[in-house]
């Protein structure tokens, strides 16, 4: 009987008697010497019987189920009513005893109160939705409502008053009420010790686990003054699936953001990056992860060239939106074109966030480009059809009239039957014959010309200038002259028309040279900030600054005199379309003395140097 006892002290929170068959009180647990009195300076129940009038044999046999009205006897002789379970405890040899245990008081005094108390207590707990229980400081279950033994449906059975909170743990993993976790696994022990670290861990923010069929459980634990643990289980099953349909909506986000073609990147007032597409990551050669946090002026290279975006105070309600063109170098090499827009979102202290969208606009800046050079190559061939039209109606007709008046006046003397004067005749028609038969050459030799080049290349000037060199040999032998070539670098264009070039802009040099002296041209590059120019000087007769709007067209030629200086005024008119088809520029240095000095200027790609050319962010 010790032991039974004992176990109702340890475990039981309701009072709790063993008497004899006179009713008289052989042990009691902590409950009802609270009850009854006996825990006041070290009392003990006395040796009279505890209830009046009892038949405890009649109740005992009608079964532990069934509570009965019995009036008890307080220690203070006064007197109430209770409701107990009457159970027999078998015979150990020293007589017949019952267990009583009183559920609730039905009248007296303020221990009753606590007791009634208690069971409302009770079945207001039963009507709460979230699992509520109260462990005392062993983790020993003491009290606990309906839902919180519902929760663990089949391992119910494991939630009893005295139970542990690691027994309930275990039946519950037994009856598989944590998902996936199998009974004598590894992670079932971890598991164990994870629900025993949260309960021992009280007033922290709780924990949420997957429990049973589709649940899910946040678990937080407080401590009461008595030392006492109080445990509440609160489903959040609802809350998680709208989390997971939050998650599931925000993975979708980030998956449109991530296979969408432009660079997205937002940054806060601060300019710290709060999110960049895995675009934009590859862009700058890190990782959204390594991106997310830092300030946008360490990522970007050259922010100076995006001042204007990143410019917070910039940005107001009225105009929220920018937008800019960016030309930055990318991986190979070669120019890359972007274009960023950037709108700001406000908040009552301004601009809170600005998302910039960036998109790869190179392929569309060189289409651009490619109808600008079309558009340019028309031009030009309509200038260039212009003026033959122009020469065909002004330049071909002088020996076109030589021919006819001549022709008639040979005619005439035939008929007159006059011959001294034939052969002079014949001898004008050949020369006009001559002439427009020149005329009509470099007529066809300007025509042909490109005005557009379908595959530049590298190429070296001093390479060019050598071969023209070899087709005027024969002009410089006659001269007498000297042709000072200097070391040239190389640009990208066309060799056979840059051959032409030298070879026009040389060959004019060795012509117009003073009478008796031998011509000296020097030819070499000057290195410029706008590009390369490539120069060609001589001593000769020189051309007056005055001429110079018209040196380059087509038949314009100073010089009447054939017989003299012969040519058609192609020459420079046809350099010019050479040079221009290299997109660049001709021109006469009127400064220049005595002779003439023609620059021809080839613009070059510069590259960045540091941070001319960079990144927006």
């Amino acid at each position: 009987m010790t032991g039974f006892a004992a176990a109702l002290y340890e475990n039981l929170p309701f009072p709790v008697l063993v008497v004899d068959v006179e009713a008289r009180v052989v042990s009691h647990n902590e409950a009802a010497a609270r009850t009854f009195g006996w825990n006041r300076d070290g009392r003990l129940p006395a040796a009279a019987a505890v209830i009046d009038g009892a038949n405890l044999a009649r109740h005992a046999s009608q079964g532990r189920e069934n509570t009965h009205a019995l009036s008890f006897r307080h220690e203070n002789g006064s007197s109430f009513e209770a409701s107990a379970h009457v159970i027999a405890l078998p015979d150990e040899g020293t007589g017949v005893h019952y267990a009583l245990l009183l559920r609730s008081l039905l009248s007296g005094g303020s221990h009753g109160e606590q007791i009634l108390l208690g069971q409302r207590i009770a079945a207001a707990l039963d009507t709460m939705t979230e699992g509520f229980a109260i462990f005392d400081p062993e983790e020993r279950l003491v009290l606990f409502n309906r839902s919180y033994k519902e929760r663990c449906g089949e391992a119910g059975a494991h939630v009893r008053v005295g139970a542990t909170l690691e027994s309930i743990v275990r039946g519950n993993i037994r009856s598989g009420m944590f998902p996936g976790i199998r009974e004598g696994t590894a992670e079932a022990e971890a598991l164990v010790r994870e629900r025993l670290r949260d309960h021992r861990s009280p007033d922290s923010d709780g924990s949420v686990f997957p429990f049973g069929e589709d649940l899910w459980i946040r678990a937080e634990s407080h401590i009461a003054e008595t030392g006492d643990v109080v445990a509440l289980r609160v489903d959040v099953s609802d809350l998680k699936r709208t989390e997971a349909a939050l998650e599931e909506k925000r993975r979708d986000y980030l998956s449109l953001l991530q296979i969408l073609p432009d660079m997205i990147l937002r940054f806060d007032r601060g300019l710290t990056i709060r999110f960049a597409n895995d675009k934009y990551a590859a862009h700058v050669g890190s990782t959204t992860d390594e991106l997310i946090g830092r300030s946008l002026p360490d990522v970007a290279c050259a922010p100076e060239q995006a001042a204007a975006l990143i410019d917070i105070g910039g940005y107001t309600r009225d105009e929220p939106v920018r937008t800019m063109e960016i030309c930055i170098d990318g991986k190979d090499g070669r120019e890359m074109w972007m274009l960023w827009t950037a709108v700001a979102i406000f908040d009552d202290d301004g601009v809170s966030e600005v998302v910039s969208v960036g998109r790869d606009i190179t392929e569309t800046k060189r289409q651009q480009r490619q109808v600008e050079a079309q558009t340019s190559e028309l031009r030009r061939k309509n200038e260039a059809l212009d003026q033959f039209t122009a020469t065909v109606s002004h330049d071909l007709k002088a020996p076109l009239r030589h021919l006819s008046m001549f022709a008639e006046m040979i005619s005439e003397d035939l008929h007159r039957g006059e011959f001294d004067e034939l052969p002079h005749y014949a001898d004008h028609v050949r020369k006009s014959a001559a002439r427009m038969r020149r005329i009509i050459d470099s007529l066809l030799e300007f025509s042909q010309i490109a005005y557009r080049i379908a595959v530049p290349k590298p190429v070296a000037l001093s390479g060019v200038v050598r071969d023209a060199l070899a087709l005027l040999e024969s002009h410089v032998e006659e001269s007498g002259g000297t042709i000072d070539v200097q070391p040239m670098p190389e640009i990208m264009g066309d060799p056979e028309l840059l051959k032409r070039l030298a070879q026009n802009l040389i060959g004019n040099a060795l012509k117009y040279r003073r009478p008796g002296k031998a011509p000296v041209v020097r030819v070499y590059c000057r290195q410029r900030p706008a590009g390369i120019d490539f120069v060609v000087e001589d001593d000769g007769i020189g051309i007056d600054p005055q001429h110079v709007g018209r040196i380059f067209e087509v038949f314009q030629r100073l010089h009447r005199d054939e017989t003299v200086y012969q040519g058609t005024g192609v020459g420079l008119a046809l350099a010019r379309r050479i040079v221009e088809s290299h997109n660049g520029s001709i021109a006469l240095d009127t400064s220049y003395g005595p002779g003439a000095r023609f620059v021809v200027t080839f613009p070059q790609s510069i590259r960045s140097r540091g941070n001319e050319r960079g990144r927006f962010g």
